[in-house]
């Protein structure tokens, strides 16, 4: 559940749903282990570019997040320098939803006569690991169908091989320890009214995206003295020249550890009571930490752990969203206790287990979903969680999904947060 959060993020149930992020994660396996990426970081140029959001160079960086896409016609081509001569056996393209029907992979000794080492007329899209035998320094993809009205789209253009200069990428980070250790937490054992440590926290005041209702006010945020944060949803008026398009109505709380704290991989748990009431969307979620240096969402890549909606408290939902599966598509499951009791009940412990190979959710230490990064990007797209990323704690109040308060709903209602950890 985004912060500053995803325009248009969710309208529908969901069934099955550093700007430079870790890059060897990105490769499709070569064909041989003889072989090495070579095109990674190398110097790439393009027929044409759809717009300075989606340049030529967006190809070969190593980042699931970024793309190339040409302009609207027939041909179009994309090149990459492997910076001196190399033996040429495997080409890989990660296409966007719109790819080239028609094309050539091509190579040359100087970047002006051109030899094929592969056509087809009959592209399927999607993650194309291409058996090749060329040689040369320069490689391009020479595009002569699209197979929508728009461009050739490339989340990354990969050519294997020996020879040329490869730049090695940068690993990606050791997965958690077997016996893994805390190395963050926050038990909220203050005492009643005081604010949350600004040594851990931010304050996140402002509205909420998605047709929200809320007002985040600080003053919403604060321990109760039985060893838990509070996080309250009142229904009062905060003043239109602080939010857009009028008087808000309801205010509530949003804090996050950006800035603060960030982290990549690990288990990250919290145990919580929700609220239950029509309106009510109380979450526990984190965002991609170059979200807050201007990476827009869903580039930056979200993980929500633990999102309940008040109108239906036997249900949770746990989701990740990317850039080709965002928003109603985004890549979640919804899941229930084991009795059908309500959430709102009691506490439990939602727990989000992450590592380079994906990510394992659980409820009460019970798998509920797991989500394979190996899966997702044989079958959805590009995954973008190999960085660093923060912590969200929130309750909304209204929005697109859960749909607003009413007066059943018996404002003021808090989210109960008794202890948010992270091992490594």
């Amino acid at each position: 559940m985004p912060s500053l959060r995803s325009p248009g993020r969710r309208v529908a149930l969901m069934i099955a749903a550093a700007v430079t992020l870790v890059t060897s994660c990105l490769a499709v396996r070569p064909a041989s282990a003889a072989d090495t990426l070579l095109s990674q970081g190398r110097t790439v140029t393009a027929s044409s570019a759809e717009n300075v959001a989606f340049p030529a160079s967006a190809a070969v960086d190593g980042d699931a997040g970024t793309r190339w896409s040409s302009g609207f016609a027939d041909p179009q081509w994309i090149q990459v320098d492997l910076g001196a001569t190399a033996t040429i056996t495997q080409v890989s393209l990660r296409w966007e939803t719109a790819y080239g029907r028609a094309f050539e992979i091509q190579t040359s000794p100087n970047g002006t006569t051109w030899t094929p080492i592969y056509s087809t007329t009959t592209g399927t899209g999607g993650d194309q690991a291409l058996a090749v035998n060329g040689s040369g320094r320069y490689v391009r993809m020479y595009g002569t169908q699209r197979s929508t009205q728009y461009g050739y789209s490339l989340w990354e253009f990969q050519v294997y091989g020996t020879g040329g200069a490869p730049i090695t990428p940068p690993p990606l980070p050791p997965d958690p320890a077997n016996l893994p250790r805390l190395v963050w937490s926050d038990e909220f054992n203050g005492a009643a009214g005081t604010r949350p440590d600004a040594a851990k926290w931010t304050q996140d005041p402002g509205t909420g995206p998605n047709n929200e209702l809320e007002y985040y006010n600080p003053n919403n945020t604060a321990m109760d003295g039985n060893g838990n944060l509070a996080i309250t949803a009142r229904q009062e008026a905060t003043p239109g020249s602080v939010c857009p398009g009028g008087t808000c109505q309801y205010t509530s709380g949003r804090i996050n550890t950006g800035g603060r704290f960030t982290f990549t991989y690990g288990r990250v748990e919290a145990r919580v009571k929700v609220p239950k009431g029509n309106g009510l969307w109380p979450a526990f979620w984190m965002m991609g930490a170059d979200f807050l240096t201007g990476r827009p969402w869903p580039y930056n890549g979200e993980i929500d752990i633990l999102e309940v909606l008040g109108k239906d408290v036997k249900t949770a939902y746990s989701t990740v969203h990317a850039p080709a599966y965002n928003g109603g598509g985004g890549v979640g499951s919804p899941y229930t206790l084991p009795t059908g009791a309500d959430f709102s009940d009691d506490f439990h412990v939602w727990a989000a287990n992450w590592d380079s190979k994906g990510i394992v959710y659980t409820l009460d230490g019970r798998t509920v979903f797991t989500v394979s990064k190996d899966q997702v990007e044989a079958t959805r797209g590009p995954w973008v969680f190999d960085h660093p990323f923060y912590i969200i704690l929130n309750l909304a109040v209204g929005g697109d999904w859960p749909g607003p308060p009413d007066a059943s709903t018996g404002l003021p209602k808090q989210m109960l947060v008794d202890y948010v950890r992270v091992y490594q």
